[in-house]
């Protein structure tokens, strides 16, 4: 019986056309944070938000404040009257905005803050469409509030799937994400967990191929593609902030998280379940399948062959996107 329902619960999972999606942001650093947070607004009819928590990261100055500001400065309501009702309306986005901590570090009982706890909440909450479809939790930030998450309930691990952005926000909390890494050995050792950019730093950084590489000529560069597509969409195209590094740019270093569940319902490429394959968000390896038999990370390759996973789609993952600029009206 048990094996059915698991059966049943991954058949569920394939025909899904919307994911369950709780972020993790450091936004109040880079403003890519900002880029992406767009991008997850704009696709809030296939990511179906539940949660947008404000997490360290290196060099930010995070506040729940500043991401519920942001959300405002998006106007999707006005996407939403422009016929798209199927988006999130702002209130309900502001309304899931969570604070996490101010600070990176190991998780302790001292530590649990309003975002861990809302993680833990929406980990054990049923699917709201009665999917079985697990919690995916896109972290852009450091790991903190998620590895608080799970040392203060550790039976969320098999309700939720990890896409983490590591690199430098790894290097930022390394307590953090060595608790989760560790936690592998005994408490959570089937974790679902995409680590996009292990150490040593840029070493691989599969997430840097969304902006580095591929086809940059024209309106594709990270500099006119924000010129042509987004500045003429009203006061929210003029808000759009350049990235710090590179200096004025289209960046967007986080959105690889979500580009790897939006590619097999928008492209046909890729499957949500199986990070192996290759997909706008990437393409990972299982470095101890049989130790940790759902933890992937970037592939065993050169930084160029990694980010090449990503960039060799960006002419394609940039035109949708083109595409939902225009719903402003």
């Amino acid at each position: 019986m048990l094996r059915l329902a698991v059966l049943l619960a991954w058949c569920l999972s394939l025909s899904a056309n919307t994911h369950r999606v709780l972020v993790s942001t450091d936004l109040g650093g880079d403003p890519d944070d900002i880029q992406s947070l767009y991008r997850l607004l704009h696709y809030s009819d296939i990511l179906k938000i539940e949660g947008i928590v404000s997490s360290p990261g290196p060099g930010a100055r995070n506040s729940a404040g500043k991401v519920r500001d942001w959300i405002r400065r998006i106007e999707i309501d006005s996407m939403r009257g422009n016929g798209y009702p199927e988006l999130i309306s702002e209130g309900m986005a502001v309304g899931l905005v969570r604070q996490g901590q101010f600070t990176p570090g190991a998780p302790s009982p001292a530590r649990r803050t309003e975002g861990s706890e809302w993680i833990v909440r929406q980990a054990n909450s049923p699917d709201p469409e009665g999917k079985g479809r697990p919690l995916w939790v896109l972290v852009w930030g450091s790991l903190t509030d998620v590895a608080q998450a799970l040392h203060d309930d550790p039976s969320i691990a098999p309700k939720i799937r990890l896409y983490v952005i590591g690199s430098s926000n790894t290097r930022a909390d390394p307590a953090a994400r060595d608790f989760v890494y560790n936690g592998m050995a005994d408490r959570w050792p089937s974790l679902w967990w995409i680590e996009n950019g292990v150490m040593p730093l840029r070493s691989r950084d599969t997430f840097r191929g969304v902006y580095q590489g591929g086809e940059q000529t024209g309106e594709w560069g990270n500099q006119e593609f924000v010129r042509v597509h987004i500045r003429l969409h009203g006061l929210p195209g003029a808000n759009f902030p350049l990235a710090t590094s590179p200096a004025g740019t289209l960046k967007e270093g986080d959105s690889p998280s979500m580009l790897y569940l939006l590619s097999p319902l928008l492209a046909n490429l890729g499957n949500p379940d199986d990070p192996t394959r290759e997909s706008w968000g990437g393409q990972f390896t299982r470095p101890q399948p049989d130790r940790f038999p759902n933890y992937y990370t970037d592939l065993d390759a050169p930084a160029e062959t990694c980010q090449a996973t990503i960039s060799r789609w960006r002419v394609d993952f940039l035109r949708d996107w083109k595409e939902r600029w225009k719903r402003y009206p």
